[in-house]
């Protein structure tokens, strides 16, 4: 994988646990790294790629509108249009300086070190802020550079956060000329994604991690429309792409199906909340693999941390959108001669549809048929014409 650091820091501050002060003289703020030393280069590229592992999921969002957000995601607004590394020094200072801030009004919340850091992965610009421990392993010298390389550990990661630039870039545009109407959940197939971070906490406490987030101005949530959609689409996509998996991506799709369905139906008895989890919606997809086909079931280590990945961002729990899983749900028919099945948002009534019902002369129109069916259709006609 294509990695390239750009800028890279560590400040830090010492806060007294129960305490509501922090004292100036312990903020630290160091000057920004030599990014070309094998040890940051390790440090940085080890917490990008831990972060959205298998027990290590995280919550996408993006910055707060509620006006409590602070100064920090204006900073980062701006840092897209200037990656500089002036920009990014300014960034790191208002960011730790609201660290401190925030730490002061919870009492459980301790200081430490905190890394900042500006790179390149795959050719997507990212923003790392991450709350770091030195221990079993990872040392910093005085100047706060780590003394050697190591794997990296959540253990060592109290609290992080990744922004995606290119992705708040065209939120911030889409803002800037919004379109009418538009929003996440009324347009879940919009391409612009917005949500462009996502972070971790796993500090003892849910109080004592708040902080960080609360700094950053992040707020979770992803639109129900697209994590619903997603969720179906991303386990058919992961079994399809498997040459193990492949035969059983439709049975697992359904399945999902069903599981969001249920939730929905718990919903309206009142026996629950319409939330699915991701765990839910890996087990309904799991449940497709016939028990005489257990040596498979390792194919499917891998299924959490896709569906929590950048591109589909499902997260640890989440409403099912009913719209959104209506579209899914397939519509039937069986006559003497043929059965046909297809999702609902592929029917319409215009020649452009996938599935083109015409109302007029009362006839179903295909399209958009695979070229396996299509080798099929040419086979048999040439039979007979032979």
């Amino acid at each position: 994988m294509a990695f390239e650091l750009k800028h890279a820091v560590i400040h830090s501050f010492e806060k007294e646990q129960y305490s509501t002060e922090v004292d100036l003289k312990t903020i630290v703020k160091k000057p920004l790294f030599d990014v070309s030393l094998p040890t940051v280069q390790s440090l940085v590229s080890g917490i990008h790629t831990i972060l959205g592992k298998p027990g290590n999921n995280v919550a996408w969002g993006q910055f707060a509108q509620t006006g409590r957000q602070g100064p920090f995601p204006a900073t980062a607004n701006s840092f897209v249009s200037s990656y500089d590394a002036a920009a990014f020094e300014l960034l790191t200072h208002v960011a730790l300086d609201e660290l401190v801030e925030q730490a002061k009004q919870e009492t459980l919340a301790t200081g430490g070190h905190t890394l900042f850091a500006s790179y390149i992965y795959n050719s997507v610009s990212f923003l790392l802020i991450a709350n770091i421990k030195q221990r079993s392993g990872l040392r910093l010298g005085d100047d706060y550079v780590p003394i050697e390389s190591v794997d990296i550990d959540m253990s060592k990661v109290q609290q992080a956060a990744r922004i995606n630039m290119a992705r708040l870039s065209e939120a911030i545009n889409a803002t800037e000329n919004p379109d009418e109407g538009d929003t996440p959940e009324e347009n879940p197939d919009d391409p612009i994604d917005k949500t462009y971070l996502c972070f971790v906490s796993k500090g003892r406490d849910s109080e004592a991690s708040a902080y960080f987030i609360n700094a950053l101005g992040c707020t979770p949530g992803i639109a129900s429309s697209r994590a619903t959609n997603n969720a179906i689409d991303a386990v058919e996509d992961f079994f399809r792409e498997d040459e193990s998996l492949r035969s059983y991506a439709l049975q697992a799709k359904e399945n999902v199906i069903a599981y969001l369905q249920k939730k929905l139906e718990d919903l309206g008895d009142g026996t629950g909340n319409g939330k699915a989890t991701l765990r839910g919606v890996q087990q309904a997809a799991a449940s497709a693999i016939p028990a005489e086909r257990a040596d498979l079931v390792e194919a499917l280590d891998n299924l959490t941390e896709h569906l929590n990945n950048e591109a589909n961002q499902i997260p640890e729990e989440f409403s099912v959108h009913s719209q959104a899983l209506n579209k899914k749900i397939k519509i039937k028919g069986v006559s003497n001669r043929w059965s046909v099945q297809f999702e609902r948002g592929a029917l319409g009534t215009t020649a452009n549809s996938a599935v083109w019902y015409n109302k007029e002369e009362g006839k179903i129109i295909l399209s958009d048929i695979s070229d396996k069916l299509r080798k099929l259709i040419e086979a048999e006609l040439n039979k007979r014409v032979s």
